[in-house]
């Protein structure tokens, strides 16, 4: 092959690249199209409308759905109870802002004499307790549901591999105020700011029968902090199994 030909080759290939570049950099909008995560439609990397990909929104078939395991009513005071449920978040990587629920409290015909609810921190990959303490009632409750109402999730922060908050120490101290003593530990270099902590006492059925909740107003990086929880009365027995449950917002995780 002489130079001649090998240059109109060069020349043809040049050409042939430069042409091609201008026509994706002119089209660039159709064929990469730039995700906005707002502009409702799905484009880029998208999963869905403005979710998944590089969007914070997950979409709806990319969240786990959380479940109710159990929920009560634990007398604490002349017609006052405490109520409680253990929520179940098997999601790992997402949440929503606030979880809605609804404690929904039945009489012995059946009937709603109570509806108490909130919003609470869903922490991810576990069980968390959500807990209404000293809710006075008319009647005495036969059945308490809780329903859930949980809202959009968004990518976290957090990482179930290598939690912000672990807990440690807990112990039991009986008598005419019962204690419940732990320290909770701030692993990350993230300081927190109103935390809530709640406890949950099992006796040897595995059955709940007192439960506890405090806050811990600020826990600076890497800090520890002993907490207590108190009650105004003797309780029935010691507990068996206590759990300790730092609710702490997955998005404020530092990685």
């Amino acid at each position: 092959m002489n130079w001649n030909t090998r240059r109109q080759i060069i020349y043809a290939v040049a050409v042939s690249v430069l042409a091609i570049a201008s026509f994706l950099y002119i089209f660039r909008d159709t064929f990469f199209p730039t995700p906005t995560c707002f502009d409702k439609k799905q484009n880029g990397y998208e999963s869905g409308i403005d979710c998944g990909g590089t969007c914070s929104l997950r979409c709806n078939d990319q969240v786990t759905p959380l479940s109710v395991k159990w929920s009560k009513s634990i007398l604490s005071a002349p017609s006052t109870y405490d109520l409680v449920a253990l929520v179940s978040n098997k999601n790992i990587d997402n949440a929503s802002r606030a979880l809605g629920y609804s404690f929904l409290i039945y009489n012995e015909k059946g009937s709603i004499i109570a509806n108490v609810t909130g919003t609470t921190t869903a922490p991810v990959d576990g069980d968390f307790p959500i807990i209404k303490q000293s809710v006075r009632l008319p009647e005495a409750p036969k059945e308490v549901v809780l329903q859930l109402n949980d809202t959009s999730h968004f990518i976290v922060s957090e990482k179930p591999t290598s939690p912000t908050l672990i807990t440690a120490n807990t112990y039991f101290e009986n008598g005419s105020i019962p204690r419940v003593y732990s320290t909770i530990i701030n692993t990350k270099r993230v300081t927190i700011s109103n935390l809530p902590v709640r406890a949950v006492l099992y006796d040897t059925n595995n059955n709940v029968f007192a439960v506890g909740e405090t806050i811990i107003p600020f826990l600076d990086k890497e800090e520890s902090k002993n907490i207590s929880f108190t009650w105004d009365f003797p309780l029935t027995q010691a507990p068996v199994v206590i759990n300790i449950y730092p609710i702490f917002d997955p998005f404020s995780a530092v990685q």
